[in-house]
Formats: C-alpha cells, sequence, structure tokens
C-alpha cells in the first residue's frame, strides 16, 4: 500500500470524531487474513528437546514445538518461540481520548487507537470477542505502515497511540516499537490493560508509556477463576502499584455485571483498594456491562447498580467516580474536590466543556490531578 492509500483511508477515520463507531470498520482492508508477520518474541527461555518457556505473564507455559500459547498468539516454532501477527493490528481508528478511557489526560483530544488480535484471558462477557477471542490468523489484519502512522499522529495533531479493544501486552514486542516511534515524534502513548503480566516485560512496556488505564475486573480470586479465566487478581493488582511506582498516570477501571461482581461488598473492596493503594486522586471508571460472547442471556447493568457503586466509591474517598457506557449522566463529569463544582463536562466520551486554568479549579483554585498539557 503507497502512502497516498493509506493516508486516504486512514482519513476516513479523521471526519466527525463525535460520531466514529466503537471499532474501526473492516471493510477496507486489504487482505482478508494479512500474512503472519511472525517475529521472534521477547521473554522466553529455551528448553531441552526444543521445548520453550513463555515468561511473559503469569501462566508461564511450557510450550512443545508446534503448540501455540494459551494467548493464541504465541507459538513455538522449532525451539523458537515467535509472536503472531507482528505489525498486523485488526483494529485501527481515530478514538477520543476519553474512550481509553482516560478523563484525566488531555481532555477532548484523539489518540490513533489500535488493536492486534488474541488475549491471555478468557473473559465469559468479553466486549470487544470477536478480536480478543481470535487468533491473528482468523481475523482481517492491516498491512501496516509504521512511518505513515507516525506522520499521521504528527499530521492530525493527535495525542498519541493508545492500544486498546484488545490486550495490548501479548503483543508486547511490536507495541512498545510504535509507542517508542510515536513518542520520538512529540507525541504520547497509553494503554488499557488487564494487567495480567509479569513484572519484567511490563517494566520494558512502562518505560515507553505516559498513562495506563487498568481494569480490575472483580474483587476476589474466585471470580477471577470462574468468569475471566486467570488463577487469581493478584498480579493484576502488583501492575498497577508497578505503574504508579514508575510514575505514570494511572486510571482503573471496572465493568459492572448484574450477579456477578455488583455486590455493595466486592464494590467497596475495590474502591477500598484503589484509595489504599493507588491513592484518592486515581479515577475510577465505572462501566456498564452489555449483553456479549457467552452472557448474551444477562441484562445490562441497571443504572440504579451504576448509580450505587459510584456511590460507594465516593463513600471510600475517591475523589473522581465516573460512569461509563450511560449517558447523559452527572458521572460523566470531573468534579473539583474542594468546592464541588463541575470543571469538565462531557456527554459519554465526549467533551462539552473543559474549565480547568492550567490544571486548576477556575473557582476555588485548587490542582486536579492529571495530564493537562
Amino acid at each position: 500500500m503507497d502512502r497516498r492509500s493509506f493516508l486516504e483511508r486512514m482519513a476516513k477515520f479523521g471526519i466527525g470524531l463525535e460520531v466514529l463507531p466503537a471499532v474501526a470498520s473492516v471493510a477496507w482492508v486489504r487482505d482478508r487474513v494479512a500474512s503472519s508477520g511472525e517475529t521472534e518474541a521477547a521473554f522466553y527461555r529455551k528448553l531441552p528437546d526444543n521445548r520453550v518457556a513463555c515468561l511473559l505473564c503469569p501462566r508461564l507455559e511450557t510450550l512443545k514445538p508446534g503448540e501455540t500459547g494459551f494467548c493464541r498468539v504465541r507459538t513455538n516454532r522449532g525451539g523458537v518461540l515467535q509472536t503472531a501477527a507482528t505489525g498486523r493490528p485488526c483494529v485501527v481508528n481515530l478514538d477520543p481520548i476519553e474512550k481509553g478511557p482516560l478523563n484525566h489526560v488531555l481532555p477532548g483530544t484523539a489518540v490513533f487507537a489500535m488493536a492486534h488480535a488474541g488475549c491471555n484471558l478468557r473473559c465469559r462477557y468479553c466486549q470487544n470477542w470477536q478480536f480478543a477471542q481470535a487468533s491473528p490468523s482468523t481475523t482481517r489484519n492491516l498491512r501496516f505502515d509504521q512511518m505513515e502512522s507516525v506522520r499521521l499522529v504528527r499530521e492530525k495533531a493527535l495525542a498519541g497511540v493508545c492500544f486498546t479493544y484488545t490486550e495490548g501486552v501479548v503483543h508486547l514486542e511490536f507495541n512498545l516499537r510504535f509507542a517508542a516511534a510515536v513518542r520520538e515524534a512529540g507525541a504520547r502513548a497509553f494503554l488499557c490493560t488487564a494487567g495480567f503480566v509479569n513484572r519484567k516485560p511490563f517494566a520494558d512496556f512502562l518505560d515507553q508509556l505516559d498513562a495506563v488505564t487498568f481494569t480490575i475486573k472483580g474483587a476476589t480470586d474466585r471470580f477471577y477463576r470462574d468468569v475471566i479465566g486467570a488463577p487469581s487478581v493478584r498480579p493484576v493488582l502488583e501492575r498497577c502499584v508497578q505503574a504508579r511506582q514508575a510514575g505514570k498516570w494511572v486510571e482503573v477501571a471496572t465493568l459492572v455485571v448484574p450477579e456477578m461482581n455488583d455486590s455493595d461488598r466486592d464494590l467497596r473492596r475495590i474502591a477500598r483498594w484503589i484509595g489504599r493503594n493507588l491513592g484518592r486522586d486515581t479515577p475510577w471508571h465505572i462501566e456498564r456491562f452489555m449483553p456479549k460472547y457467552k452472557m448474551r442471556d444477562r441484562p445490562r447493568t441497571p443504572i440504579a447498580t451504576l448509580e450505587r457503586a459510584r456511590e460507594i466509591g465516593r463513600e471510600e474517598g475517591l475523589n473522581f467516580v465516573y460512569l461509563s457506557n450511560l449517558a447523559p449522566h452527572p458521572g460523566n463529569h470531573t468534579y473539583c474536590p474542594q468546592c464541588g463544582k463541575a470543571v469538565i463536562k462531557r456527554l459519554g466520551f465526549r467533551l462539552l466543556a473543559n474549565r480547568l486554568k492550567h490544571g486548576c479549579c477556575p473557582y476555588c483554585r485548587a490542582r486536579i490531578p492529571g495530564v493537562w498539557g
């Protein structure tokens, strides 16, 4: 694909950011399935008999030749761990940064949002299951041009790139390099992640990130085992703290599923953990569940449940608790924790007004934590 064709196709996503679809249409992609794009993975160890040990995530899988990991991305090819579809994203879009979700980072700007197929979790309610619960060999993938994409970020004055929709850590090698290229061009890099990754790989990724949104999906190991397909929530919580200690801006999101993780006890447990370990100024996004994937028979999260979750967050001392996938609602806005007035107004992910003055409340001059410039 030449430069002109690439930019013409990408330009389709730059018109009317207010009405962009949830994910980019794949009708324009050049190939039904792009070439494998396999490259040698990082973070693995070679073992006898051409076996390999993947060190990327807490599963610590040992793979025989020909075997593919739980993530559907990393395969043992004759004793060399290969990662599939490197630089072959299945989702490319221009999104409002608020969709990250990131409410305290450069409000009203747009990001180059992208995703590769695959995930190392098996959320039964996966909201992007067509991509996350798929192998890169089965999705429609773009023959990606990194140089043209960086140029697009500059020309459209985007805030940067956001790795979202699927799990960005399973394609860490490519995402890290692309994040570095975007930052070198003067923009920023963001990640929305479930945080199920080991410390060392994540430390390398963090070096090239400016902000991270973590999805803390539930309060208990049982919920993670039964619904998320992971043995424990502990690695996720450890990565949240790691990002905060690395000086990155951190926000947290929790999808509230009726009769699964919506009890006052569980919600209070999450809110209390955020306040004690990440700080009371850490934004918490309460997200509305929509029936999808293997939980289509479950109703949408009642509005009263979402409002109760927001109330719990505020009772636990969190200064910024938001309601997502529900608009219009007062829970879309940012309020000054000192005087209580709305300083940023939103309609869902759409910015209506940003009244901050150099990151401070215009009414009482209290500083509002975030990345404002």
